[in-house]
């Protein structure tokens, strides 16, 4: 398990149980996430739009009929209402076109007193780390750019979101906040010059998650749970 990965395994189940009949996961890629969260349930779905992603997770996982693999749109969903025991979406929803869309089918295919884990970037964060693009011209990390929302809405090449910004999707549409975190850099992923000289900086984050300054991590994660009636535990 990468850096990254054992990062945000421990934020989520700090959030979550991660158990029950089916998991959705929104913007799976080639499932890695999707396997390691969904190994406490009966059924486990995990749609995207990117082809080759999904054939390097269906080969993963062809001796796992639990798991089934979609090429579906995360705003057009093709399941029945009220489906999902838990729906989770990694560092994601800052890609989807229609993103009011995506957060009406979430909540939607989410089952009363179902829960819905989210990652995505942090707007206090202060780098663009999906860059930008003007005309032609595409670079890649940008300080301060978040800071500068008007701008960054204009030239960013994915969206970064605060947690006012996330309940403005999903708390208007019924779900109940009921936890917020936040992750600093793991300092694994591509594009970075400086990733070797930045590695062991890796413990030196993991204290910055747990003081005043978390707020500005690179990810702010959010777990949001559809009311309900109470399940058979008081949940």
């Amino acid at each position: 398990m990468t850096g990254t990965m054992r990062v945000f395994n421990s934020k989520l189940r700090g959030l979550s149980a991660f158990s029950g009949d089916r998991m959705l996961d929104v913007g799976c890629g080639c499932g890695d996430f999707t396997r390691v969260f969904g190994a406490g349930f009966g059924k486990v779905w995990g749609i995207d739009i990117h082809e080759p992603f999904l054939e390097r997770f269906r080969a993963a996982v062809r001796d796992e009929p639990r798991f089934t693999i979609l090429n579906m749109s995360g705003s057009e969903m093709s399941f029945p209402n009220d489906y999902f025991d838990s729906i989770i979406t990694i560092e994601t929803l800052e890609h989807i076109p229609d993103l009011a869309g995506a957060a009406r089918e979430i909540v939607r295919v989410l089952r009363p007193c179902g829960e819905l884990l989210i990652t995505v970037p942090n707007r206090w964060f202060p780098s663009e780390n999906h860059g930008m693009k003007i005309g032609s011209w595409v670079c890649g990390r940008v300080p301060l750019l978040t800071y500068w929302p008007w701008l960054h809405s204009r030239l960013a090449l994915a969206r970064v979101f605060t947690v006012r910004d996330l309940d403005s999707l999903f708390v208007t549409k019924g779900l109940k906040r009921c936890a917020v975190d936040y992750a600093w850099p793991t300092f694994e992923h591509g594009g970075n010059p400086l990733q070797r000289f930045l590695k062991p900086l890796f413990g030196l984050m993991r204290k910055l998650e747990n003081s005043p300054l978390r707020m500005f991590g690179t990810s702010v994660i959010v777990k949001y749970v559809k009311p309900g009636p109470l399940s058979a535990d008081g949940t």
